[in-house]
């Protein structure tokens, strides 16, 4: 790869007071630590970044509708070009081929943003497609030379564009949805942990699954042998399902999706299982069961993100808090909690702190087993707290 001086769209100019996160390793740059930038540079340019000092710190996609306006791709001065990308996509796609070389699973992250040095790219693999997301303005502009890319060392044209996540509203894009390949089932079957699941692709959350909780599914699982399961914001029930088929006593999953019942139930039915689907809104499912006095052994709790922005954390903490509060009447002695944030905004101190005060309010004693992280396709740098975005907690209700 050229190291070679690249001309670039504009420079941007740092604020001399503050502390710039950019000089510990971070790649974001919000608009308020900007002193000033090239009145002619557009959003989805390429720019590089100036210290107060005169210091070149590196280059970046700008955004002036964000308030991101700069995510660093290189220290280097290196153009954000085709040859990049498939450096980027092919480092990327070698963490993971290490990671699954089993067959048991072909359902998994294959490149994610930030962590893989591309700002905004998403790829996910589900045996033979690939779902791309592209959530900035950067990666938008620069379609073409992924999708080329993607085709070259996949060696295939099974590609789904799900432009479709409300982030892109921020960086000003449009939403759709394009299926660049074959036409492709309404339901098409993936292996996740040697279990055999059905997803759409087209339609279904994220990019079809959580794949980030894929770990999870199997962990707990192993805790489930024999007790009564509330899975809680199941989605399509994987919880359940991997529960179940551990041989738990009872699994209810609960979801307000129809739809995602609905595949859930197609999915247990495959595989000869036995879950109680409830589709329902959880917040008011739990009060039920708890004026019914109705009790778990296994409590999953893997809610949506409430918070999408700093200003949104306090009403978000509320509605966490009520469904802990909730789950922990729920709980029997002896029983455990699984518990999730998927929040970048919510740090793990914030979530134990907020555990800790359900604990309190219901005078519930909980004994801390341990984290239940994201799975390591979404791997997790020290220099960009942001990408460890989900946080789990696995706790033992002792009396």
């Amino acid at each position: 790869m050229s190291l070679e001086p690249t001309p670039f769209a504009g420079k941007v100019y740092l604020l001399k007071e503050g502390k710039h996160r950019i000089l510990e390793g971070h790649v974001w740059i919000y608009r308020t630590e900007i002193d000033h930038y090239d009145r002619h540079i557009k959003d989805g340019d390429v720019v590089e970044v100036i210290s107060a000092s005169g210091q070149s710190l590196g280059v970046g996609i700008w955004n002036s509708q964000s308030q991101i306006s700069v995510r660093i791709y290189a220290r280097e001065r290196l153009p954000l070009n085709k040859e990049i990308i498939y450096s980027f996509l092919t480092k990327a796609f070698s963490y993971r081929e290490k990671l699954f070389q089993a067959k048991d699973r072909n359902a998994y992250r294959l490149f994610w943003s930030e962590s893989d040095g591309f700002p905004g790219l998403v790829i996910d693999k589900y045996a033979d497609w690939y779902v791309v997301q592209l959530l900035t303005s950067g990666a938008d502009l620069k379609r073409n030379e992924v999708i080329e890319v993607l085709k070259e060392i996949t060696k295939s044209s099974n590609i789904i564009l799900r432009n479709d996540a409300p982030v892109r509203l921020l960086e000003g894009l449009p939403l759709g949805k394009e299926c660049l390949g074959k036409d492709i089932p309404a339901l098409y079957s993936v292996c996740i942990e040697g279990i055999p699941i059905l997803v759409d692709l087209l339609n279904g959350q994220k990019t079809g699954l959580y794949l980030d909780q894929a770990a999870n599914y199997k962990l707990i699982s192993q805790i489930a042998k024999g007790k009564r399961v509330l899975d809680c914001f199941s989605y399509q029930g994987l919880f359940s399902i991997f529960c179940a088929q551990q041989g738990a006593q009872s699994c209810v999953a609960v979801d307000q999706s129809r739809t995602a019942v609905d595949i859930g139930k197609e999915n247990a039915s495959r595989l000869g299982l036995k879950i109680e689907w409830v589709c329902e809104n959880a917040f008011d499912w739990l009060r039920k069961k708890e004026r019914e006095r109705e009790k778990f052994d296994l409590v999953i709790l893997d809610p949506p993100s409430f918070t999408k922005t700093k200003a949104q954390k306090d009403s978000a903490f509320r509605g966490y808090h009520e469904i802990h509060l909730r789950a922990l009447r729920l709980l029997d002695s002896g029983g455990f909690l699984a518990s999730f944030c998927c929040s970048h905004h919510i740090t793990m101190e914030e979530w134990k702190e907020l555990i800790s005060r359900a604990c309190w309010e219901t005078s519930s004693r909980l004994r801390y087993l341990g984290c239940l992280p994201q799975s390591p396709d979404h791997p997790i740098l020290f220099n960009i707290p942001e990408t460890e975005y989900l946080k789990g907690v696995l706790a033992q209700k002792i009396d």
